[in-house]
């Protein structure tokens, strides 16, 4: 039998978190001015278990745990080089679709 990650998630955590399915689009509103968001509600590190996997895939170090559970995203120092979203067990991290990486960012 093959298990997804959301499905081992799914096992380890409150079922009644889990909404939707993985064939839904992200609907991620974007602030003005800003490329990448981490949706906290869908962020298994913001309070809903322990998750780092994002953290260590920044090069730039652009994504800092505040109080070892509340990740956050420095804006400034992201290059939008998207490496962080494909380790997210939950989509949490969201890229705007037409954003430009900066230049020298690994792509």
């Amino acid at each position: 039998m093959e298990y997804t990650r959301r499905d081992l998630f799914k096992k380890m955590f409150d079922p009644k978190r889990w909404t939707g399915s993985e064939n839904e689009p992200t609907a991620a509103a974007f602030p003005p001015g800003q490329d990448i968001i981490l949706n906290p509600d869908a962020c298994i590190a913001w309070g809903q278990g322990l998750c780092d996997k994002c953290e260590p895939v920044c090069e730039p170090n652009a994504i800092i745990f505040v109080g070892m559970l509340h990740p956050r995203i420095i804006a400034d120092r992201c290059t939008l080089c998207g490496d962080c979203v494909p380790v997210c067990p939950t989509n949490a991290i969201s890229i705007r679709p037409d954003a430009k990486p900066e230049a020298g960012a690994n792509t």
